[in-house]
């Protein structure tokens, strides 16, 4: 099977790695990929955001599947200039990728099909923001969202009116320029954050899902969820105890609720679904949703699913996706993030990289290689990625995995997982405190 994917990052190389180890042959293209991706398959000259050189591409080499790894391509249309084409497409339609691409969009969405989720409103007039942060009656920290695309970058928890106010002004005078002249003010949700990705098949006709294993990010660069936030330094899945009535009730109250949506409102989907959650003292509630895989959870679910993920991904781009559950490997998956010196702010770049033989996955994901040799390329460098039969054992196998990899002013957490040990040790579940 010949397959095009668009993207270049660490969740790009995970799924490479996987659609070479399937049991279908895949010759590989990558958009614009890496030097990693490179080893498994062809890079081409393309940036993410060429929707007329990929397309142009994809016309006259024909692959079989094209799978859209980033947001952007998405938003900006790539999907739709290639189906158009008669291509075939793991990835959704600019429409329906507006879930991500516009926060409020997404609200009014949720709200209309009756999603749970946190009170809101969108303000494009600074004036009108004011007002509303004045008499705020919603608690703190206000939770202001630049609308668009911002790189992960637009989200400020303001816990004071002042910095609200201050936050708002710096967003509307374009500080994340057309992504931030709409504002979504936002009520705080306290509880247990999750991420549930779905694969999903809905036209006019039908409307078909999987729920795949939730997972659990974590955005602080430090242990302990200490310092800035980040893209994320680490994750795990599935949750130890999360029980088959949880998963249930994500279906039910989030899930189900959000593909009959998409049906309902005439928006196409032959992709995935990633859904942010808070597990609140009142059950569950969405946070945001994504078009696309995320990153780092990717990589725990390319290290928990026993299928063939060609195969897999063309039932879902075709419109065929007829089953209510996918294959996985019993236990558990985890991912850790190995970051550059100054990652989040600017990482340090050009630094080699020491790689022995870790009896784990290697993910690359801002790396370089010049002359031969392994570099640091970004904030994100690489992933240890590996699976066992449970958390603690999984968390065991990959910090031995940390020996083999190093570089100066490497940073990483080393508690992944372990408050979710802890909490199933003590044998709490989900509705108890987090």
């Amino acid at each position: 099977m010949k397959i095009l994917l668009v993207g270049s990052g660490g969740r790009e190389h995970a799924i490479a790695l996987k659609l070479k180890a399937a049991p279908t042959p895949v010759e590989l293209f990558a958009a614009p990929g890496s030097d990693a991706i490179g080893d498994l398959g062809t890079c081409l000259p393309f940036p993410v955001e060429d929707v007329k050189g990929i397309s142009a591409w994809a016309s006259e080499h024909r692959p079989d599947l094209t799978l859209i790894g980033p947001e952007g391509p998405l938003v900006a249309g790539l999907a739709d200039a290639l189906r158009a084409q008669g291509l075939t497409v793991f990835g959704h339609d600019a429409s329906t990728a507006r879930l991500e691409g516009s926060k409020s969009f997404a609200k009014d969405f949720m709200k209309r099909h009756g999603i749970p989720c946190a009170a809101s409103v969108s303000v494009s007039d600074l004036h009108n923001g004011e007002a509303i942060i004045s008499t705020w009656n919603h608690g703190y920290p206000i939770v202001l969202k630049a609308d668009g695309l911002a790189a992960g970058k637009g989200v400020v928890l303001a816990t004071t009116q002042d910095e609200a106010l201050d936050t708002l002004r710096s967003f509307l005078n374009g500080q994340f320029g057309e992504a931030s002249k709409t504002v979504l003010l936002e009520a705080p949700l306290f509880g247990m954050e999750l991420s549930l990705h779905v694969l999903v098949d809905v036209d006019d006709n039908h409307a078909r899902f999987v729920v795949l294993p939730a997972c659990q990010d974590h955005k602080r660069i430090f242990d302990g969820d200490k310092g800035p936030n980040t893209g994320g330094m680490g994750a795990f899945g599935p949750i130890p105890f999360l029980k088959a009535e949880d998963i249930s009730q994500l279906r039910d109250e989030l899930v189900a609720p959000t593909v009959r949506g998409l049906k309902k409102d005439g928006m196409k989907a032959n992709g995935v679904l990633f859904l942010g959650v808070m597990w609140t003292p009142e059950g569950p509630k969405l946070l945001e949703y994504n078009c696309r895989f995320g990153d780092p959870e990717t990589q725990v679910m390319m290290q928990l699913l026993n299928e063939d993920l060609p195969q897999l991904l063309l039932e879902v781009a075709e419109g065929r996706l007829d089953r209510e559950r996918v294959k996985l490997h019993p236990g558990c998956a985890i991912t850790v993030v190995l970051a550059a010196e100054g990652y989040p702010g600017a990482p340090k770049k050009g630094v080699p990289i020491e790689v022995g033989t870790p009896a784990v996955t290697v993910i690359h994901a801002g790396t370089q290689k010049v002359n031969g040799q392994w570099v640091t390329n970004g904030g994100r460098v690489m992933n240890l990625s590996t699976h066992a039969g449970s958390l603690a054992s999984a968390r065991e196998r990959l910090l031995e995995g940390f020996e083999s990899v190093h570089w100066p002013g490497m940073q990483y957490r080393t508690d992944i997982g372990l408050r979710a040990l802890h909490h199933a040790q003590a044998g709490k579940t989900v509705r108890d405190p987090w």
